[in-house]
Formats: C-alpha cells, sequence, structure tokens
C-alpha cells in the first residue's frame, strides 16, 4: 500500500513538474483538476508562473463545467485582466465571445489630386488620400452583425511597457477617438484609399470627414475594455477603424486597423 502510494506521489510530483517551464493556459487548469491537485496547490502555480488565460463567457463555462471551482475562476478572470500588455489592442468579438485580434496596416503612401482639379476648375479643390496595399486585408470577417472590443492600457506600468507599434492605447481612453471608415477599392492599382483632407483656394482640412464616418455605439465592460458595435451590420467591403486623436510629439499617425467584411 505504501509502495502505492509512493507511486501516486511520485507521478503528481513529476507531472507538477512539467507544467513549471509552460504557460498556465485554461487547458493547463483542466488538466490539473483531472490530475486531482487542490484548489491552493492550482492557484499557487497559477500565481508562480506566466499565464495565458481566456476569461471569455465560453471558456469560463468550460472551466466550470469540467469542475474548477469558484476560486479558481476569480483568479482566472483576475489574471486575464491583468494582463494588459498582451490584450491591448482592438479585437473582432465572434459570436462565442472569442477575441479575434485586428491586426494594423501601414500607409503605403499618399496622393493628392489637386493637379488634375486645376486643370479642370481652374482653381485647387484637391483631395488628399492615404493608401493601403492590396484591395482587401488580411483581417477577414463574415458578413453579419459586429462586435469589437477595444482594450486600452490600465494603469502606469502597462503605460511605460505599451510600445512604438500600439501608442494609439497608451494615449487614448476610449473608442471616442477613433473613426469607422470604409475604404475606397481600387481595383487598377491594386489599392484601398480613403480620403485624410481636402484643400481648395479658400481653405483646407485635415481627418476623415463627418459624412465618411460610421455610426457606432460604445459599451464600457471594465477594467478600460469597450465594446463597439454599429447599428445595423456592415454590408461586404473594406473598413477600417483609426485614430484621430491628439498625436504625441515624435509620433506618427501611420497605421490603421483594416478589415475585410465577407
Amino acid at each position: 500500500m505504501k509502495k502505492i502510494i509512493t507511486l501516486i506521489a511520485v507521478f503528481l510530483l513529476s507531472t507538477f513538474n512539467s507544467f513549471a517551464q509552460e504557460t498556465i493556459t485554461n487547458e493547463t487548469i483542466i488538466q490539473m483538476q483531472e490530475l486531482g491537485f487542490d484548489d491552493t496547490m492550482i492557484i499557487d502555480k497559477i500565481n508562480s508562473s506566466n499565464v495565458d488565460f481566456d476569461a471569455s463567457i465560453s471558456a469560463l463555462t468550460e472551466l466550470k463545467n469540467a469542475g474548477v471551482s469558484t476560486d479558481i475562476l476569480s483568479v482566472v478572470m483576475k489574471k486575464s485582466k491583468s494582463d494588459t500588455k498582451s490584450q491591448t489592442g482592438i479585437y473582432f468579438l465572434s459570436a462565442t465571445d472569442d477575441l479575434d485580434r485586428i491586426l494594423p496596416s501601414v500607409f503605403s503612401s499618399s496622393n493628392s489630386n489637386a493637379t488634375a482639379q486645376k486643370l479642370v476648375s481652374g482653381f485647387i479643390n484637391s483631395k488628399q488620400k492615404a493608401q493601403l496595399l492590396r484591395t482587401q486585408s488580411n483581417n477577414i470577417i463574415k458578413s453579419g452583425k459586429q462586435k469589437f472590443v477595444f482594450i486600452f492600457s490600465s494603469n502606469e506600468i502597462d503605460n511605460m511597457q505599451t510600445g512604438m507599434s500600439d501608442w494609439w492605447f497608451k494615449t487614448a481612453t476610449s473608442p471616442n477617438e477613433f473613426v469607422l471608415v470604409k475604404l475606397d477599392v481600387n481595383e487598377r492599382k491594386n489599392l484601398r484609399e480613403m480620403v485624410i483632407g481636402k484643400s481648395s483656394s479658400l481653405s483646407s482640412t485635415k481627418g476623415i470627414s463627418a459624412k465618411d464616418a460610421i455610426d457606432f455605439t460604445i459599451e464600457e465592460m471594465g477594467n478600460n475594455k469597450f465594446k463597439v458595435a454599429t447599428p445595423e451590420p456592415l454590408s461586404p467591403g473594406e473598413y477600417c477603424f483609426i485614430y484621430q486623436g491628439n498625436v504625441p510629439t515624435g509620433r506618427a499617425n501611420q497605421s490603421v486597423f483594416d478589415f475585410s467584411i465577407q
């Protein structure tokens, strides 16, 4: 009997040590639960390890159905919220509450049709356009009612860790500082375009025109997370979210969060 107990203890210890070098995920917790680790051991392991938790409703339901206790679920939610550095960004919210990250794209160029307008009308009345390579985004979303999640840096430490590639989420505080725009597709030049400024002999303006901006609603979710949705489903086409707030000194707003509705 003692031999059997010893073998079980050795097995559990070796299994526990096998988790030492890996990131703890939802699946890891389920495995430890099935192997008989108690709540204290699992929570201690979570607190002493790198984690990559999915705290969506569907994922938490799966953990609960696997017998994971409320105490552990609470730690999973807390650790998931505190991992702001990896979460910061714009996501598409799927029907199963999974978050699919929308990766930003960089403008390839910009142009102005001032010369052509002057030849036609005798005075300058031009549009400045920003252009993205290719006629379709790599971020593909199926048609239907679309929902998005914006996640911003939540504290001073996160702000210091926010990099050059995602400085919007250190500077901005809500999706109100972003504009949703439908992009014009230029098949001949293999580009997607949007108007970012207009000028005439009398005046000039910069930024996205109010008539080109697509309306969306904002629902605060807590912990600097916001759910964004359009009143009506977006029709198939190319779109992007672009930051329109104050640009920090030394930074340039040269990226957009583009996606394709199919």
